[in-house]
């Protein structure tokens, strides 16, 4: 069945939801609109929709500037207990005794009761009569979280894709992917490291540390409310390096006996997330005996000042922002927040290109 030529995708985030709308073209995709509509905050504490209520009007209001009644909508889920792995599996010709063979084998891979869980799984390839899969599976409730707000504004999506699919599908599109690449995307709520080519995902992990756990210092140390906060960490970033000195373990100890402030305390926060984000790298590399190709940032979390150049140092390698806007038509006077676009466009791109199912 062809595609419809309007589509719209919905990215459900910690702070905000954000809103495109695509049209297909002879030519490829153009950006009809976008929208985000911001969130109260702890709306969402997790990944978890807390505030029903507050979500679905705020969504209601999106969808009603995106003007994208009668669109296909894609939307996502969190990344919290997504669970995606590599599976080998003997041949079957038989695609119902494979998915059942998947579903038992599954329950090797999950934190969680099988009975609980919403699973789906893409064949990778099939030869010496072996078949590769890759399983993604997450909790019935955690889409049943979702899909609660889009219900009580009578909009239910036709597709519901994985973040870590939808950024590699936007590399993809913008032919940035040679190799393997890694991309580090840093949300409000939490930090996903995604690694993987044009077929497959090596590795998919969430860092719960992301752009709001900055936030929360300042407001501790500053006797700020959330709005306050976010501006001073927008408008001032995070110190320089070397304020802070050499000795990374002392400043910790420092912190904690003397109480020492803000600026110390973000730089904490700053090279943990890095250290994370090294530790995830070296996994891959000591795993598949391989480096990525290149390294990509993205997320709104991306914008803080010095935070780049931070985790650059740590790991040693460059990174290079990945602007979904990219080779995408788009109409003028748009307000391009491009970091914060790349899953939302993304989830459009995966409708898309060929081999996403």
């Amino acid at each position: 069945m062809a595609l419809k030529r309007r589509y719209t995708a919905i990215d459900i985030g910690t702070d905000s939801i954000k809103g495109v709308r695509f049209k297909r073209k002879s030519k490829g995709l153009f950006i009809d609109r976008i929208v985000v509509k911001h969130l109260p905050y702890d709306s969402i504490i997790d990944g978890t929709i807390v505030d029903e209520a507050v979500v679905s009007n705020r969504l209601k209001e999106l969808v009603q500037e995106l003007k994208c009644g009668g669109d296909k909508i894609i939307t996502t889920i969190p990344n919290n207990n997504l669970i995606i792995r590599n599976m080998e599996l003997p041949e079957m010709e038989d695609d119902n005794r494979l998915a059942e063979a998947i579903k038992w084998e599954s329950e090797d891979h999950l934190p969680f009761p099988i009975e609980s869980a919403v699973e789906d799984f893409k064949i990778l390839s099939r030869e010496e009569n072996k078949i590769q899969v890759l399983l993604v599976a997450t909790k019935r409730d955690v889409i049943d979280n979702v899909m609660n707000v889009f219900e009580r504004i009578s909009l239910i999506p036709s597709v519901i894709n994985i973040q870590p699919m939808a950024l590699l599908s936007l590399a993809d599109y913008q032919d940035l992917i040679d190799d393997t690449v890694a991309i580090i995307d840093i949300g409000a709520s939490g930090t996903r490291v995604v690694i993987g080519d044009r077929r497959n995902i090596y590795l998919s992990r969430n860092i719960d540390i992301g752009g709001s756990e900055f936030t929360r210092i300042i407001m501790e140390e500053d006797k700020l409310n959330f709005n306050e906060a976010e501006n001073v960490k927008k408008n001032n970033g995070l110190p320089e390096e070397d304020e802070m000195g050499e000795n990374f373990e002392l400043a910790i100890s420092q912190i904690a006996t003397t109480g020492l402030g803000e600026s110390h305390s973000l730089l904490v926060l700053a090279r943990n997330l890095a250290d994370q984000i090294e530790r995830s790298l070296d996994y891959y590399n000591v795993k598949y005996r391989k480096k990525v190709d290149k390294i990509f940032i993205s997320g709104g979390g991306a914008k803080l000042k010095r935070l780049k150049k931070i985790i650059e140092d740590r790991i040693g390698r460059d990174m290079f922002s990945l602007d979904p806007f990219m080779n995408i038509g788009h109409k003028k006077g748009f307000d391009l927040r491009a970091e914060e676009f790349a899953v939302a466009i993304g989830l459009g791109i995966s409708e898309v290109l060929p081999d996403e199912g």
